[in-house]
């Protein structure tokens, strides 16, 4: 037996793995949730790194999505976000095909390590996510997943095997300390209405973004070890946020490509933001190959850094007022 959830990978720009897995099925469900993704509901914030508390970076996450899921504009097509345990670990396979037979989305626990071949952790180093599946073919013995790897975030084939040595090797079973369920199922509406962009909703969000990129320091952040081994780690850690601070900017480009498609804000503001936000990416996109590199100078990627924040806050500042 085969089945397919017809899932189509959200795969415009990198949030997380639960955000863009959650994408994934609303945009599948109701295309017009691609506006909601380009929303500009985030925040920067230091990280610190899985393996090594002291190394601290900076990144962007979403707001609402795990702290007030009423506010988050997925609410209208995700009803309820339900946690789940596995009966056993002998019964894992069959209750996968169950889950997905009877029509629901399901996202599992697994380990990076021995998860997909091409990913950034393939068996260089354990971290640990939640992988959305996207059927199954039984004859084959094979799970179709929608999940990331230097390649992008694509569909992918993952055998039984592989499925039940990551899972066992996942964080939920090695970590006596870890709260989290062995997987998630996604409970939709029975009716998803279309998504609509509202232009006050955006200023409200860059009027709040020029105050907190105001306040945001910098200091204290990618304090890389001299030690090439840590130097390496506190590279890739890095680039992992800066990654999603990149892949934040070319949602900041659609939300301006949409405002304009639908009359929200006029040509000539269009062009004048495009500009400001050019030079944003630009200059992510030059620390992001630094870390690729290795041709890091903290130094010199801090005073960057807080250009490119100035930056930002003065193209919030500039659509706020220009509407």
């Amino acid at each position: 037996m085969k089945l397919s959830m017809e899932r189509k990978p959200f795969n415009e720009f990198w949030m997380n793995c639960m955000l863009n897995q959650a994408f994934s099925i609303a945009v599948s469900e109701e295309p017009s949730y691609r506006d909601a993704a380009y929303l500009n509901i985030y925040r920067y914030y230091p990280w610190e790194a899985a393996t090594d508390k002291d190394f601290r970076y900076p990144t962007i996450d979403t707001l609402y999505y795990l702290d007030d899921p009423a506010r988050f504009p997925l609410a209208q097509v995700i009803r309820y976000i339900e946690p789940g345990h596995f009966r056993s670990k002998e019964t894992v396979l069959e209750e996968i095909r169950a889950t997905l037979t009877g029509g629901r989305n399901l996202s599992v626990n697994v380990d990076l390590y021995d998860w997909l071949p091409g990913s950034m952790a393939w068996k260089k180093f354990h971290w640990y996510h939640y992988s959305l599946f996207n059927g199954y073919d039984k004859e084959r013995g094979i799970f179709y997943v929608i999940d990331d790897t230097l390649a992008g975030y694509e569909e992918h084939e993952v055998t039984e095997e592989r499925l039940l040595k990551a899972y066992g090797n996942s964080e939920y079973n090695v970590n006596p300390d870890y709260l989290g369920p062995a997987f998630y199922v996604y409970n939709l509406q029975e009716k998803v209405q279309p998504y609509e962009l509202k232009l006050a909703e955006v200023v409200e969000n860059a009027e709040r973004l020029v105050r907190e990129l105001g306040e945001f320091s910098i200091e204290g952040m990618w304090n890389v070890d001299s030690d090439p081994e840590k130097k390496q780690a506190h590279l890739t850690y890095g680039l992992v946020g800066v990654n999603i601070i990149c892949n934040r900017h070319i949602a900041n480009t659609s939300l301006l490509r949409s405002l304009r498609e639908k009359g929200l804000i006029g040509e000539a503001l269009h062009e004048s933001l495009s500009g400001q936000l050019g030079a944003v990416r630009d200059g992510w996109d030059l620390v992001k190959d630094r870390f690729v590199t290795g041709d890091f100078e903290r130094g010199r990627e801090l005073a960057l850094a807080d250009d490119l924040f100035a930056k930002e806050k003065a193209f919030w500042t500039t659509l706020a007022a220009g509407v």
